[in-house]
C-alpha cells in the first residue's frame, strides 16, 4: 500500500484479509484503493460499503450506501444492503420497505425474505406472510443457502401465527440443507473445549495476571451460549456513558493465534519468552481499530468460553460474565436461528445437546477457577428482576448507575446480532417457556442433553 503497487482489483481481496486481522486502517486504505482503480465507480463504491459493514462501522457503510445510485451493483442487491443496514441500526420500518422491494425484484431470495421475516411479527402481517407462503415454489430454482435462509423465514413465519407443527417442519428444512453445507465435528469440538480449561488454576492465572505491567480494565468480557441473553446484557452495558461500543469482535481469537493456542501452558511459555507488553500492545492495537473513539468497550463474542483462561489471565482488571438460559428455550431458540455457517452444530437437535453439555462442562470448570472473578447471569433472573441484576452488573464492572441502563431499548446503536429486534424491546419475560408449544419436536434434544 505504501508504493502503491498497481493491483487493480487485488486491492479489494487485501481489503479483506487485512479487515480479518484487525487491521481495519489498512482495510479502508487498501479499499481506497480498489475504488481509485476502478475510477470511483459505483459498484466498486458498494464494495466498500460491505467492507465497512464488516469492520463494523454500520452507520458509515449505510451512508455511503445513500450516496450511490439504486442500480449499484443492480436494484436488488443495493435495496438488500441498505434495508439490512437499517435493520442493524434500529430503524425496522424503513427497512421493511427496501427489503419488501427486493423480495418483488428477486423472490428467490432467501436472504431477502428471512431479513424481512426478522424485521416485522408476522403474525400481524397477514398479507406479507401469504406471499412469503406462496413463494415456496420459486424457491426450488435458488442455492440451498438461499433455499434454507427462506425456510428460516418460513418457520418464523409460521410460529408468529402460532403454526406450531409447519413451523418446526420449515426450521428443520432449513437446518437440514444447511447440513449440506457445512459439516459439525463433534470431536474437533470436544477436544477445543477441553483445550480451553488446560492447566489453568487460579494460581496460574494470578502468576500470569501480577507479570500484567498495562492498565487492562478497558475490555468487558460477556460470554455464554448464543441466544442466552448475551446482546441484552451488552446493551444494557453500552447504554453507560463510560462504555463506548461492543459486539461480536472475534479479536480473542487472533491473540489466540499470536500465543500459539488457549491452554496455561501456551501462554505461560508465550509470556516467558515474550513477556506481557508486545501482546497487550497488539490487543489495544485491535481494540483502537475497531473502537477508535475510546471508553470500555464489551466483547461479546460467541467463543469467549474457549478462550476465557488467556482473558482472565492476561487482562486482570476486565470483568468476567457469562450468561445462562433454561437449556430447552435455548436449545429452540438456536435451532430456529439461521446463523449461516458460524454455527454448525445448531443444525441438528442432537448436535446442539452435545454441545451444550461441552459449554455446560466449560462453565463449572471456569467457576471453580475464577470464583467470584465470573459474574453468571441467569437470563430468567435477569428480566424477572431487571433492577437487582443491572445493578449487580453495573457493580461487577465497576461501573457507578445511570438511569439510561435500566432502559437499553432505548439506545440507537448498532446491533448485528440476531437479537436486533429483541433488544429494540423494553426487558420483557416473552422468551421464557418459548420452547414448550415445541416440547414434543425437541425430544432428540430432550434424550441427549438429559441423558
Amino acid at each position: 500500500m505504501a508504493i502503491r503497487a498497481p493491483m487493480g482489483g487485488q486491492w479489494q481481496q487485501l481489503a479483506q484479509i487485512a479487515a480479518n486481522f484487525g487491521e481495519l486502517t489498512l482495510s479502508r486504505a487498501a479499499i481506497d484503493l480498489f475504488v481509485e482503480a476502478a475510477e470511483n465507480d459505483p459498484a466498486a463504491q458498494y464494495q466498500k460499503a460491505v467492507l465497512l459493514a464488516y469492520g463494523g462501522a454500520l452507520d458509515e457503510a449505510y451512508a455511503l450506501l445513500c450516496t450511490l445510485p439504486d442500480t449499484a451493483p443492480d436494484p436488488a442487491a443495493n435495496a438488500y444492503s441498505r434495508g439490512t443496514s437499517l435493520l442493524s441500526l434500529g430503524r425496522a420500518d424503513q427497512a421493511q420497505e427496501l427489503l419488501e422491494r427486493v423480495t418483488q425484484l428477486r423472490p428467490e431470495s432467501g436472504s431477502a425474505w428471512l431479513a424481512l421475516a426478522l424485521s416485522v411479527n408476522l403474525g400481524r402481517e397477514a398479507e406479507l406472510a401469504e406471499r412469503l407462503v406462496r413463494a415456496e415454489p420459486g424457491m426450488e430454482a435458488a442455492g440451498p443457502s438461499e433455499q434454507a435462509a427462506y425456510y428460516y423465514a418460513l418457520g418464523k413465519a409460521r410460529a408468529d401465527r402460532g403454526e406450531h407443527d409447519p413451523a418446526f417442519a420449515a426450521f428443520a428444512r432449513g437446518a437440514e440443507l444447511q447440513k449440506t453445507l457445512i459439516v459439525y465435528d463433534r470431536e474437533a469440538d470436544r477436544r477445543n473445549a477441553e483445550d480451553a480449561t488446560q492447566g489453568y488454576t487460579a494460581e496460574a492465572i494470578a502468576a500470569i495476571g501480577r507479570q500484567q505491567q498495562q492498565p487492562t480494565h478497558r475490555s468487558i468480557f460477556v460470554t455464554g451460549l448464543p441466544r442466552s441473553g448475551t446482546t441484552l446484557v451488552e446493551q444494557i452495558l453500552t447504554s453507560h456513558s463510560a462504555v463506548s461500543d461492543g459486539g461480536e469482535i472475534n479479536r480473542l481469537d487472533l491473540l489466540s493465534q499470536e500465543v500459539g493456542g488457549q491452554s496455561c501452558e501456551t501462554l505461560e511459555r508465550y509470556v516467558k519468552e515474550q513477556g506481557t507488553l508486545s501482546l497487550t500492545e497488539l490487543w489495544n492495537h485491535l481494540l483502537a481499530e475497531r473502537f477508535p473513539k475510546g471508553g470500555r468497550i464489551v466483547d461479546k463474542t460467541v467463543n469467549t468460553s474457549r478462550h476465557l483462561g488467556l482473558a482472565a489471565a492476561f487482562f486482570p482488571e476486565a470483568p468476567l460474565i457469562w450468561v445462562t438460559r433454561d437449556p430447552l428455550d435455548r436449545a429452540w431458540s438456536c435451532f430456529r436461528t439461521y446463523f449461516l455457517g458460524t454455527m454448525p452444530w445448531s443444525y441438528d437437535l442432537e448436535d446442539i445437546a452435545f454441545h451444550f453439555r461441552l459449554d455446560d462442562q466449560l462453565l463449572r470448570e471456569w467457576r471453580s477457577i475464577l470464583g467470584n472473578r465470573l459474574l453468571v447471569v441467569p437470563y430468567e433472573e435477569l428480566v424477572t428482576d431487571p433492577g437487582d441484576w443491572v445493578r449487580r452488573i453495573l457493580s461487577h464492572c465497576g461501573l457507578v448507575e445511570e438511569p439510561q441502563v435500566f432502559a437499553p431499548h432505548l439506545s440507537e446503536r448498532a446491533v448485528a446480532t440476531a437479537s436486533v429486534m429483541q433488544v429494540r424491546r423494553p426487558i420483557n419475560r416473552e422468551g421464557i417457556g418459548s420452547a414448550e408449544p415445541y416440547r414434543a419436536f425437541l425430544k432428540p434434544f430432550i434424550e441427549t442433553y438429559y441423558a
